[in-house]
């Protein structure tokens, strides 16, 4: 931030001149500030960045850092894809993506990675600060580095299903099955064009993969076998104890039987061609992944009978009970991180001046999401949209049985705009949703202002209304697109769900508060009153009960406009002022009516032929 200049104030040739001296002494410390490395100027390390060896492929001038620290979604796409893009324009040379997030929807993590691939920013790193569950973990898969800091976790990308209560549910078989392919193929993707290892990545997003983890005594590689390979390498059962990784819990989704020495192959199971699938366990191999999806040869060492002596065993890596949780260490051991130093161990990269000192930077960047996105994110949050309903239903029905108050119009409106323009941003509202609702609502204001009784446009519209309100709920996504497809049932099942409560909830405070209008403060205020200064019964619409009587006007009686109904007005009827709507058309000022019909909640009126004898031009 630049810094303010404070002066007395002179005459105004000496006001001009502080001025310009002022203008002069910030612009030069502004340059200044601008010359020194971002580390210097609030990034949170304390000092610029060290001279330090970087490899010609990580070594970035320019460092943009897009952070993701919020569950992954639609508007998480939206809101990354915008950031990349000006990373991209504004001459970034690496982007890191700075992950702390408990995952996401699943759509929604593969967008994420394909733009991360198909970014003509290949130095591409995943900041693991401090946890990247489930979704975090396979964008992390996706770039070409992996930096972790201190309390760094990754892993438990098992996909999962949540009902309309946000609770768990379990998966069946036949289900898992379809979600976890196209998942097994993503990260596998990942593996082959990062160098991850290709078995270990299985177990993030997988049950049943049991690995062990062995050592090339001349070259020191390190991979992950199972168990057929295991067996071509070493004599005896493989052992099963004290597993190097600790795993989630599992789920019974996927069988975890362990295989025998007759089962598997040393290339995981099907497929022998350098683009198939290699399952790291007979229980993934029933998995239909598509090679088209996965996109990259496979580079992994193939184990044969002729590697018996070369390899060493380090240790039980996996039991396969449940997706993998890797630490900062875990991911150094495995190979995962980059950030380890000369002895393995993990030197944790924890503010920006480390970040830059890691990537040989000059410059860093942080593209945070705007504060429109974030309203857009709170603001289609299915609480939020509930309340709206809430108040736009009771807003509109105060305007509609008071007419002219003019307020709880001003607030309906307001309310709808906040209901459909956020989701409308974010293709969760289309037009013909937006017009439905619009188009329910004129002829609901026609049912009650123009035509008489209650028919087909008020039955018309309140199903308009409804419907194009359910529709907003429905996202445009691929998992949404067909209405038969689970996705739109889900979405769908959670709108239905919350319109309903939503109006239940605002049929109960319509009762109240027509029930309790005039004395409930400000809004007894706009109540009119009697004009001899007497007040209606306690508790009921001073518009709806002439005040001075008992009843509601009857059909048929004879009045005189007070004010120009436009459709809606003031009358008078025997003694009383009342609000009123005119049946069709203005009634101007002084105009004798007659009464069409009388509810609880709307006097409907007509223009009587007949003058009203000495109230000509009465306004």
């Amino acid at each position: 931030m630049q810094p303010f200049f404070h002066a007395s104030r002179p005459g105004a040739a000496g006001r001009f001149l502080v001025c310009c001296v002022a203008f002069l002494a910030t612009a030069v410390c502004g340059a200044g500030a601008m010359a020194q490395p971002a580390a210097q100027r609030g990034s949170g390390g304390g000092g610029p960045p060290g001279p330090t060896a970087v490899p010609d492929e990580r070594q970035a001038s320019n460092l943009a850092v897009i952070p993701i620290k919020e569950e992954i979604s639609a508007l998480t796409v939206s809101s990354f894809l915008r950031r990349l893009h000006l990373a991209e324009q504004g001459g970034a040379d690496a982007v890191v993506i700075e992950l702390d997030t408990p995952g996401g929807e699943v759509l929604a993590v593969q967008e994420i990675c394909n733009a991360i691939r198909e970014s003509p920013i290949a130095n591409s790193i995943a900041w693991v600060h401090p946890r990247a569950y489930s979704g975090g973990a396979i964008i992390a898969l996706a770039c070409r580095e992996i930096v972790a800091s201190s309390s760094a976790v990754m892993g438990d990308a098992l996909p999962i299903s949540i009902d309309q209560l946000s609770r768990l549910r379990e998966l069946p078989p036949a289900e898992r099955q379809k979600i976890t392919a196209p998942l097994l193929a993503e990260v596998v993707g990942s593996a082959r064009l990062r160098g991850w290892d290709e078995y270990v990545v299985q177990g993030f997003v997988a049950l049943g993969v049991e690995l062990w983890w062995v050592r090339d005594k001349a070259t020191g590689q390190e991979m992950a076998v199972n168990e057929a390979e295991y067996r071509m390498l070493f004599d005896g059962n493989p052992p099963r104890t004290r597993p190097l990784l600790m795993a989630a819990p599992g789920s019974s989704g996927v069988p975890t039987t362990p295989v025998g020495p007759d089962h598997g192959s040393a290339a995981g199971g099907k497929g022998s061609g350098p683009d198939n699938f290699h399952p790291a366990g007979p229980a993934l191999a029933a998995l239909a992944v598509d090679p088209l999806e996965i996109g990259h040869e496979s580079t992994r060492r193939t184990i044969s009978e002729a590697d018996r002596d070369r390899f060493e065993l380090v240790g039980y890596l996996c039991s396969g009970d449940g997706p993998l949780i890797l630490n900062a260490g875990e991911l150094a051991m495995l190979g995962f991180a980059s950030n380890k130093g000369p002895t393995g161990a993990v030197e944790p990269i924890q503010t920006d001046a480390d970040l830059m000192k890691f990537m040989g930077a000059k410059n860093i960047r942080r593209l945070e999401p705007s504060w429109s996105e974030w309203v857009v994110r709170a603001m289609t949050h299915n609480w939020v949209r509930g309340i709206l309903i809430v108040v736009f239903l009771i807003a509109l029905f105060m305007e509609l049985s008071h007419p002219g108050i003019g307020l709880p119009g001003a607030i309906a409106a307001i309310a709808l705009v906040a209901l459909l323009a956020p989701p409308a941003l974010v293709g969760l509202a289309n037009w013909w949703e937006i017009g439905a609702i619009v188009v329910g609502i004129i002829l609901i204001g026609l049912e009650l202002f123009v035509i008489p009784g209650f028919g087909v446009p008020g039955i018309l519209g309140l199903l308009l209304l409804f419907g194009g309100l359910l529709g907003t709920f429905v996202a445009d996504s691929p998992g949404s697109l067909f209405p038969d497809s689970s996705g739109a049932h889900s979405d769908m099942l959670y709108g239905l769900v919350t319109i309903m409560l939503s109006t239940a909830t605002a049929l109960v405070g319509m009762y109240f508060i027509g029930k309790h209008f005039g004395s409930i403060p400000l809004l007894g205020g706009l109540v009119l009153k009697s004009v001899s200064g007497e007040s209606g019964e306690d508790g009921e619409f001073l518009a709806e009960i002439p005040v001075g009587g008992k009843q509601l006007p009857k059909t048929g009686a004879l009045g005189v406009a007070v004010s120009t109904l436009r459709p809606s007005g003031r009358v008078e009827i025997g003694n009383a002022v009342v609000d009123a709507v005119a049946d069709f058309g203005i009634i101007e000022a002084g105009s004798r009516v007659r009464v069409v019909s009388a509810s609880d909640f709307r006097i409907v009126v007509s223009e009587d032929p007949e003058p009203a004898p000495g109230r000509e031009g009465n306004a």
